[in-house]
């Protein structure tokens, strides 16, 4: 084995699967496999052809706006990244039986990888939920948050001394 990694929490060989090792696969693999063990394929399927549809309406597609339905390291910084349980993710090189079995292994860390997964499936389904979630209009047609916060002014009905207590007494003289 060219290149074998470690757990950076127990320091076990990545090839001995410790319990940090939440998936070690294939490159080509690795993506659905991530979506398989979150166990969130039917979620997948409609975040993919949601965020597909609603690119290509905005003139915005191309090939590689799609690259996180494949490509690993897309993949990471799309969904893993900010992940509150992913912690890090390596390659390395694995050989089979034979020479031409071998292969680039991605190698996802996590301190919970049950717990990772979780966040990943919760994940998709919050960024389904935004695609899926109708455009909210803005009136004369701006854009939400193009002029920045939006200041609400007081009630005519409020009172000076709701926003500043007014002085007692004794503190005016």
């Amino acid at each position: 084995m060219i290149g074998q990694r470690h757990c950076p929490f127990c320091k076990a060989s990545a090839l001995h699967a410790c319990s940090h090792l939440a998936l070690a696969a294939e490159g080509r693999d690795f993506v659905r496999r991530c979506v398989e063990l979150s166990q969130a394929q039917p979620i997948w399927e409609t975040f993919c052809a949601l965020r597909q549809k609603q690119l290509r309406q905005s003139g915005d597609w191309t090939p590689e706006r799609e690259d996180f339905t494949w490509l690993e390291t897309a993949f990471r910084s799309e969904f893993l990244d900010h992940l509150r349980w992913f912690s890090g993710m390596e390659y390395e090189w694995r050989t089979g039986p034979k020479p031409e079995q071998g292969g680039f292994y991605v190698l996802l860390w996590s301190r919970e990888p049950k717990r990772l997964w979780w966040e990943l499936r919760e994940e998709f389904e919050r960024r389904t939920a935004i695609l899926a979630a109708p455009p909210t209009s803005s009136p004369r047609g701006i854009a939400a948050g193009e002029y920045g916060t939006r200041h609400v002014p007081l009630p005519a009905s409020a009172e000076p001394w709701l926003i500043s207590p007014p002085l007692s007494p004794s503190s005016r003289s």
